[in-house]
């Protein structure tokens, strides 16, 4: 009986599920319908999804779609750019569902000068990031976040020092000497540095790119406006959060030297080479030929690995508060960054502090106020180490092995400065010489900005005044141990300097604005104001000597006034007024004709009187072809069209307020009055002759734009075509005067032209999963058009092996080219055996054959032979080549001017995990590897250097018999072991002892391709579901890991290929960019992170 029952209980479950199943079959319906706009056109590929399930389709070209297997009470329609329908089924099955624009990005407020502006009214060429774009890459310092950012934004870090420069050129720049930055402005403040924020404090911020736009900051605008708009106050319940990480850091890349075999039989070689003497003193070092072997057992010191080899740890910490009451909200922020540099006791760290409060004081009048603090600390080598400091070069040609000096204990006081350089490269690590060099930069500065804005009675009407002060210090600590070569000077005791810079400014300007509509057609919008700032600068300098080796740096400077005052001297700037008056007037017909007229005039101290003020005007319009009714039937697939042209004259007023006026040097010493008799004497000296007449740089831009959108805003983009020239151009030139040898003068002129394309794309917009692409492209051609006194061509130095360089001038400006050419000799390989007609064993001497020339300008100690760097000879006094080569046949062998660069990147959600990527890259710039030229030959390297890996004796010619030891000097011996005559390939490189010990011959072989494609930074977050972290009190928790510099596509053979990192001569230095030279590496970055709001 039991059994049957069992059974019977077991059909009833069967029979029960068997109805369950046929009944939900018959309660499924098939939906079908249609999906249209506002205004009645078909929504093309609309997702219709049953609600709360993975059942859903998308709607056909006319807008219809067909839904089986409906089985709940609702249906969710959703579109990009509409906002999302839920729609509760009644028991039809035909719907008409009408969906509705949701606010498009077109109607988003960009900030502009003195004022805002919807993005879909814009008539120049703007380009914004947003502040939640920023914080998706964990930097400390802003500018790399916005990196490939931007079409036509080029940033570039010198090097990876945690302090390192960063360069901003908006659409490549115009001015020769001048400063080719753009302007900076925070909150309305102009002249802020972008490196005092913080990315958790930004709002937004907006790059004003063409004469239009950046025609309301006059004089200042020339290089393009960047407005950086931090995060405003907010009402409401108090949000409290916090985003912090900790990453991890190490170098991205080494190079490869010879190991130790190699090191050694290389110096053997060039002992040899020199004569018995350096022989000897090569046997004493490192032992006899037939020893040598030995070393191939010996591990090689790692000398990158002892300077930035080792794993680091950074750190950052926000906390921000936002809340209030309907008429008074605040906003509070603070941040802590630490920034480990690859090098030892090499750091940066901020303290950055945010304070915005808004006060509704009347229902017409409020009153805003911002105030930012920062104090920033650089520690140790810092950018590009400098002179007299550990540089980074010398982990490639630093010592192997050590060989017996390390058992010397020798008297500093006694020895040059070479041998103290020689001992420090072979007895002590790079990192302790780097503790000898201790450096300490600090910037302190704050801002505080205040004001009022008035709804007048007068509709339409609004009046804005602000007032602001800033203040910045900046003092920079350096101290030398005993060991250095500036305390050899002094006796071997330490030394140390001081110096101190203050700034202020002090900023007022009153707006009105006045906004009205007349007939539903015509919108105004105008905008009047002024503008007055003042500043000044003050610095002094102090330095000690005679220290106390028992003195930490710490100590010294905290007893600075206790040592013996070698010297001191300061200086106070000259006011830097300005005073302005501008406008704006916006008018709008139809909603699609829109016309923009930018005034400015300044007034400026810079200048001598009669040319202190400068008118600069702007005008532009823009044409929103999709609003003609005519393009009404475009509307299903194409949602924005807008043409844009605009025309404008900016200025640059980025010069020295002295130059106008005739500026001395005292200078002291004998002077010989009659015959042989002499006298001290004071004299007031000047080489420089003052200009009164010199004015602002001004540039004249001209743009044409599209703005375009598809499908609702699924793929939007705006392409730009720009052409500019830069006239009255400072540029310092000889001069034939008595007693002067150079005047500045407004002389000189150069145009550029380009094109950017940016592009935004959602690929999939789902309810649980979103991609969004980005691209943008720019391309940038420049030329110089005049230069001083119609000279064609000029010449400057980068200053990097100083007075060493052959030819001294390496970059050159010529009229019709870019600037950043590159100057000096082709390499032609090297001279083969073939290149000689014969060799005398009695002299030495080799013989050329007719016809080949002569390079004796490279100044090695092997002279001209088979393996010597060969030149080519282009050139002569009468303009065809004369067999020699010489100064006559330098020519450009460079452009470090890129061909496009731009970013791509993909970002989205899945669940509850999001993800971001980007890349950046740049194709077509030359670098000059300077570091190329040092370790591929022995310039100022020491008496046993290390080199590149490509100069060992396999690979570079060689003098040596690598079997015996023996010199090889003839002919067919130098061809059997190097040009394969003993079977083997002719080797590849030439000699590297084909230049002085302290000779440097540019040429095109250190000019290497710096294209690169770079995987700029990953992202992947994970947000914990609100239904859990609420439970705890916690809005949102998200965690998050980020790769940083994961790796770089690139042909170029140094540390990295975004490299601009010499500069000794500043004055200049925008003339000689690209040059790699002793640079930072950069590091490769694991991110570990948190947000929280509460």
């Amino acid at each position: 009986m039991k059994s049957m029952s069992g059974n019977l209980k077991l059909f009833r479950m069967a029979l029960l599920l068997a109805l369950t199943l046929f009944v939900g079959n018959i309660t499924a319906q098939t939906i079908k319908g249609t999906v249209t706009d506002s205004s009645g056109e078909p929504v093309i590929g609309a997702t219709v999804m049953e609600t709360g399930t993975s059942n859903g389709v998308v709607t056909d070209i006319d807008g219809n779609f067909t839904l089986q297997n409906v089985k709940g009470k609702t249906l969710t329609f959703s579109y990009i750019g509409m906002k999302t329908q839920t729609v509760t089924l009644d028991g039809r099955s035909n719907y008409a569902i009408k969906l509705e624009d949701e606010a498009s990005t077109l109607n988003d407020v960009v900030v502009i000068g003195y004022g805002t502006a919807k993005k879909k009214d814009l008539t120049g060429a703007v380009a914004t990031v947003k502040g939640q774009d920023l914080t998706k890459v964990p930097v400390a310092n802003v500018s790399e976040a916005l990196a490939g950012k931007m079409a036509g934004v080029n940033i570039t870090t010198t090097d990876g020092s945690p302090d390192a420069e960063i360069l901003i050129r908006v659409r490549g720049g115009g001015s020769i000497t001048g400063e080719n930055s753009p302007l900076i402005v925070i909150d309305g403040f102009q002249g802020g540095s972008i490196s005092d924020l913080s990315p958790n404090d930004i709002e937004d911020i907006t790059v004003l790119k063409d004469a239009s736009s950046t025609a309301i900051y006059g004089s200042e605008g020339a290089n393009g406006v960047i407005l950086i708009t931090t995060k405003n106050a907010k009402g409401g319940k108090t949000v409290i959060n916090y985003n912090g990480y900790l990453q991890t850091k190490t170098v991205s890349k080494r190079l490869d030297v010879l190991d130790t075999y190699q090191y050694v039989m290389s110096n053997y070689e060039y002992s040899a080479l020199r004569g018995e003497s350096a022989l000897n003193s090569f046997y004493k070092q490192f032992g006899v030929f037939d020893d040598l072997y030995l070393y191939k057992s010996v591990e090689a010191i790692d000398w990158q690995d002892d300077l930035f080899g080792g794993d680091v740890l950074s750190q950052s910490h926000n906390v921000s508060m936002q809340g209030g009451t309907d008429k008074t909200k605040f906003n509070l922020s603070g941040t802590y960054d630490f920034n480990a540099g690859l090098m030892p006791n090499n750091d940066f760290s901020r303290y950055a502090f945010l304070f915005k409060l808004n006060h509704e004081l009347s229902k017409s009048l409020k009153f805003s106020l911002t105030a930012r603090v920062n104090d920033q600390i650089a520690n140790g080598q810092g950018t590009q180490g400098g002179t007299y400091k550990v540089r980074t070069e010398q982990t490639l040609y630093g010592v192997a092995t050590k060989g017996l000096s390390g058992m010397i204990t020798p008297d500093f006081t006694t020895m040059s400065e070479e041998e103290i350089e020689e001992w420090q490269r072979a007895n002590m690590s790079l990192a302790e010489q780097s503790e000898q060099y201790w450096r300490r930069r600090n910037n302190r500065g704050f801002v505080f900005n205040a004001a009022l804005d008035w709804t007048t009675p007068l509709k339409g009407l609004k009046a804005h005044l602000e007032g602001g002060y800033s203040y910045g210090f900046n003092e920079v600590k350096n101290w030398y141990g005993a060991t250095t070569t500036q305390a050899s000077y002094v006796g071997g005791n330490p030394l140390a300097d001081w110096t101190k810079t203050n700034t202020s400014t002090i900023r007022e300007s009153f707006t009105l604005t006045y906004d009205t509509r007349l007939n539903d057609i015509h919108q105004f919008n105008v905008m009047v104001g002024q503008e007055l700032r003042s500043g000044r600068s003050n610095y002094n300098t102090m330095a000690n000597n005679n220290l106390s080796t028992s003195f930490t740096p710490e100590y010294v400077f905290a007893n600075f006034g206790l040592s013996t005052m070698q010297s001191m001297t300061g200086f106070v700037s000259a006011n830097q007024n300005k005073a302005s008056i501008f406008g704006r007037l916006n008018y709008t017909l139809l909603d699609r004709y829109l016309f923009t007229v930018t005034f400015r005039e300044d007034g400026s101290s810079q200048f001598a009187p009669g040319h202190q003020w400068g008118f600069f005007p702007a005008a532009a319009a823009s044409w929103r072809i999709i609003e003609e009714p005519w393009m009404k039937s475009t509307h299903k697939w194409l949602s924005n069209l807008k043409l844009r042209f605009s025309y404008g004259k900016v200025g640059n007023d980025k010069i020295s307020n002295t130059q106008f006026v005739q500026l001395y040097n005292t200078n002291s010493g004998s002077k010989r009055y009659g015959v042989g008799e002499t006298a001290n004497s004071h004299q007031a000296v000047s080489t420089t002759l003052a200009n009164e007449n010199l004015t602002w740089e001004k540039r004249t831009t001209r743009n044409i734009g599209l703005d375009f959108g598809f499908l609702r805003e699924r793929l939007t983009g705006t392409l730009d075509f720009y052409w500019n020239n830069t006239d009255d151009l400072l540029i310092n030139h000889n001069v034939a005067a008595p007693g002067y040898t150079t005047v500045w003068e407004n002389s000189a002129s150069t145009s550029n032209k380009g094109v950017e394309l940016t592009l935004n794309g959602v690929i999939i917009q789902k309810q649980k999963f979103h991609l969004n692409a980005n691209f943008n492209i720019g391309f940038d051609k420049s030329n110089v058009k005049a230069l001083a006194n119609g000279l064609q061509e000029m010449t400057f130095a980068s200053g990097w092996a100083s007075t060493d360089n052959k030819n001294q001038q390496d970059y050159i400006v010529r009229v019709g080219d870019p600037i950043g050419l590159v100057y000096g000799w082709q390499s032609d390989g090297y001279y083969t055996v073939d290149d000689f007609a014969s060799y005398n064993e009695t002299t030495g001497a080799y013989t050329l054959k007719d016809g080949v020339p002569n390079t004796s300008l490279l100044g090695g100690v092997i002279g001209i032979r088979p393996g010597a760097m060969k030149l080519k000879d282009i050139s002569g006094p009468d303009g065809v080549p004369d067999g020699v080569v010489d100064a006559e046949d330098i020519t450009v062998i460079g452009d470090t001017n890129p061909d496009f660069a731009g970013g791509f990147g993909f970002s989205g959600d899945i669940y509850d995990f999001d993800f971001n990527v980007n890349f950046t890259y740049k194709v077509g710039n030359d670098i000059y590897n300077a570091n190329k030229i040092q370790t591929s030959s022995r310039y100022r390297a020491g008496t046993y250097p290390n080199m590149r890996a490509d100069m060992s004796q396999s690979n570079a010619y060689s003098y040596i018999n690598p079997e015996t030891g023996v010199l090889l000097t003839s002919l067919e011996d130098l061809a059997y072991w190097n040009e394969g005559g003993n079977g083997q390939s002719a080797k590849k490189m030439w000699s590297p002892f084909s230049t002085g010990d302290a000779v440097v011959v540019p040429t095109d072989w250190a000019l290497d391709d710096a294209s690169f494609l770079r995987l700029q930074s990953v992202t992947l977050g994970y947000t914990l579901p609100v239904t859990l972290t609420k439970k705890f009190g916690v809005q949102r928790l998200r965690f998050y890991v980020t790769g940083t510099n994961l790796f770089v596509i690139t042909d170029y053979p140094g540390f990295d290929p975004e490299v601009s990192s010499y500069a000794r001569n500043s004055s200049y230095s925008g003339l000689t960019p690209g040059i790699d030279f002793s640079s930072y590496p950069k590091s490769r970055a694991f991110t570990f992170g948190v947000n929280v709001t509460l």
